[in-house]
This record gives C-alpha cells, sequence and structure tokens, in this order.
C-alpha cells in the first residue's frame, strides 16, 4: 500500500534540535509546556522509523481533530509472500489521541475491539515501563489540524531522577552488549602500545580491536555483533564521552586514557569518522548520513565552516560501520582483512587535501547554491568516488 523512501534531511534534523532546545529553554518543573511538530516531520520520522524497527513504510495524514497512519510491513520469506497493510484512524480526546477505526488489508476491525486492543498495549506499557506511566502524567493534550501537532505537557524532571536515569529505563544496550562493549574497552586502556604517545593513528586503534574481534568470533559469536561493540567502544575512546552514558551501570568503568588519536594526522576526522561509524552500527546510514550534514551546516553558520573533507570523513566511517555490521560474512571479511594487513589511516580516509573546507554559509551558498543543486551533488559524488576506491571498505 505504501511505497516510498525513508529519507531525513538536514532542516528535519535542524527542526528536531530545535524541539529539544526549546524543552531545554522553556521547561521546568511545574509548567505547561508547547511543543509543535510540523505534518512533514511527523510524517518522516514515522515512515523512518517504521523502515529501522521492521524494514516497513508509512505514510500519515493529519486532519482537524484527527489523524490517519497508513503502514505497510514486508511478510518473512520464510512464512508468506507479499505485504501486511495496516491502516489506522485516531481522533483527538481530552488526552491524548485514541484509535478510532483499524484495518487490516481488507479487514476491518470493529471499533469496539479497536478499542479493546488499545487499553491492553496500554495497560501492558504501564506495567512494564516506569518511564512511560511518568510520560503518560506529563501529558496534558495533544492537538490534532493540519497544521501540525501540538503536544501540552507539564514537565517533572524529577521523575526521571527518581528512575535514575532515562538510560536507565530505557538502556542503549543490553547486558550482553555491555559485556562486550567493556571488554573492547579494557583492551584498549590496558595496551601498553598506546601510552606515552603525542599521538595515535586510528587505523592502530581500530586494527587492535578487530583482532580482538576476529579472535572472540571463532568462538561461536556473531562478527556483526562483535564490531558493533568495537566500534562503540572506541567511538566513546575517540570522543572522550564518559561511559555512564550508556547505563548508569557503565559509570563505575574505568575512564578511557586521554589519547590524541588521529585520522590522517587530524583529531577532527577521527572523530567524525568514529561518530558516523557509530550511528550507522547502532541505527542506520540515512540518520548518520543527515547529522553529518547538519553538522557541517551549522559549523558554515557559527563554527569551523562547511567542510566537505569532513563529509568524506563521515562517509568512510558510514562505509566501515556497514562492511563491519551488514552481515556475519561481511564482518568476517572485514576482521580478516584488518588483521592479516599492515593498515594505515590512508586506507581508511580517502584523499581529502583538495576538498573545499571551513566554507562559510554566504561563501557555501555563492559556490554551491545549497545542498540540493547539482554542485553540490557532484562534489558528493566525487567524495562517493574516493571512498569506493578504498579496498578496505568495499
Amino acid at each position: 500500500m505504501i511505497e516510498r523512501s525513508a529519507n531525513i534531511a538536514p532542516e528535519h534534523i535542524e527542526r528536531f534540535k530545535h524541539i529539544i532546545d526549546k524543552h531545554r529553554r522553556d521547561a521546568y518543573p511545574g509548567k505547561i509546556t508547547i511543543a509543535n511538530i510540523l505534518p512533514e516531520d511527523i510524517d518522516i520520522a514515522i515512515n523512518y522509523l517504521t523502515h529501522l524497527f521492521a524494514n516497513g513504510r508509512a505514510q500519515t495524514s493529519l486532519t482537524d481533530g484527527g489523524a490517519l497512519l497508513q503502514l505497510t510491513y514486508p511478510l518473512p520469506n520464510d512464512w508468506l509472500s507479499g505485504y501486511l497493510n495496516l491502516e489506522v484512524a485516531f481522533t483527538e480526546t481530552n488526552h491524548f489521541p485514541s484509535p478510532q477505526s483499524l484495518r487490516i488489508g481488507n479487514i476491518f476491525i470493529p471499533e469496539f475491539l479497536t478499542r479493546l486492543l488499545t487499553q491492553q498495549f496500554l495497560y501492558w506499557l504501564q506495567h512494564n515501563y516506569s518511564e512511560f506511566n511518568a510520560g503518560l502524567d506529563m501529558l496534558q493534550h495533544i492537538s490534532i489540524s493540519p497544521e501540525g501537532l501540538s503536544i501540552i505537557y507539564r514537565w517533572d524532571g524529577e521523575v526521571f531522577e527518581k528512575t535514575s536515569d532515562l538510560a536507565n529505563a530505557v538502556p542503549i544496550i543490553n547486558q550482553q552488549e555491555r559485556e562486550s562493549v567493556l571488554r573492547y574497552h579494557l583492551m584498549l586502556v590496558n595496551n601498553e602500545h598506546f601510552r606515552n604517545r603525542t599521538a595515535i593513528p586510528l587505523s592502530e586503534y581500530l586494527t587492535s580491536a578487530m583482532q580482538l574481534a576476529a579472535r572472540r568470533s571463532t568462538n561461536e559469536n556473531n562478527p556483526a555483533e562483535e564490531n558493533r561493540a568495537a566500534i562503540l567502544a572506541i567511538t566513546f575512546h575517540v570522543l572522550g564521552l564518559p561511559f555512564k552514558l550508556l547505563s548508569p551501570e557503565t559509570s563505575n568503568w574505568p575512564h578511557p586514557a586521554r589519547l590524541n588519536i588521529t585520522l590522517d594526522g587530524r583529531r577532527d576526522f577521527a572523530k567524525h569518522f568514529m561518530a558516523s561509524a557509530a550511528i550507522t552500527a547502532y541505527a542506520d546510514t540515512i540518520l548518520s548520513d543527515a547529522i553529518g550534514i547538519y553538522k557541517e551546516i551549522e559549523d558554515s553558520r557559527s563554527g569551523s565552516g562547511f567542510s566537505f573533507n569532513d563529509i568524506a570523513a563521515n562517509q568512510a566511517g558510514i562505509r566501515f560501520a556497514e562492511q563491519a555490521t551488514a552481515s556475519p560474512a561481511s564482518a568476517h571479511r572485514l576482521q580478516v582483512m584488518m588483521s592479516s594487513n599492515a593498515l594505515k589511516d590512508t586506507d581508511l580516509m580517502p584523499y581529502w587535501s583538495d576538498l573545499p573546507e571551513h566554507l562559510s554559509e554566504s561563501e557555501f551558498t555563492r559556490r554551491f547554491g545549497g545542498t540540493d543543486t547539482l554542485r553540490y551533488q557532484h562534489m558528493i559524488k566525487k567524495i562517493e568516488q574516493r571512498v569506493n576506491a578504498l579496498k578496505i571498505l568495499n
């Protein structure tokens, strides 16, 4: 029923960030706050999440006091060929929207049964996720119109403090994954080869982790899962992030050593490479690419400027994570290549010295017109061709 791509543009990332920034600026315990979300952003977000978690597609449309959600999921090939199509109509109430009708394929589910299923689902959420109850208590009203959603809520930060941390309620990774990340973290922290050095090439850091991943994968462990854990551990080291961001249980882990990890001689390249790799490994390429481009647009306005060589580092990190986690076979192949070769940074980072960097917003607009012009796409294609030429990433 729904055929569309799952795209996220930099402007969607920017608008989402503005919603978060407004919350941080305006919301404090006890105050009524409103978050306004455009119809396009709702549609893009739901379609992306459906693609990410179920490989499906979705489409939303809003009217005065109502919303229509349509979803298409591919059925498992070993079960039944084809697609499962769902259509749910929501209506505005005094609290939050309530399902009014449900259609599965061509079968209409009676309204009383739709409400019963909804009540059972909400009951399950309330008894299994404490943060859902906290969010439900804060929610005052959701207004639906063709102009978008207006979410009225009373913020209570103490609720989330009492649940220790939002990461504790909804951990980024589960306990088994945390144990894997800790294994790579400890290997890097205790590696004497990395101590007392002014700069460490990212290729050395990654090679050490991939060698451990290769050894671990021979013990019936999934190579892709091992690579994913290694990527996350290295990203925290390169960015200098505390591991307590993963969950409270990781707050007592040893702190990463303060090392200068570089990619082709530049620390910023290493950060771009690993941040994009981590987002790709734990989310997907679509989100990583959109965030990377948005970051450069932000830099062109008030930071270091729009840099195509940063985008090259982003693209290389994305490709690395794709190869590292796409499948067990792809993951194992990358482990073997990195373990058996003297990897250099130039094997990971394409040639970049002729790519424009530090462009102000006015200069970027003058030279390239925007991110949807042929001149800009030509530069992106040139970067992609260079990344494609790196044998280790293909």
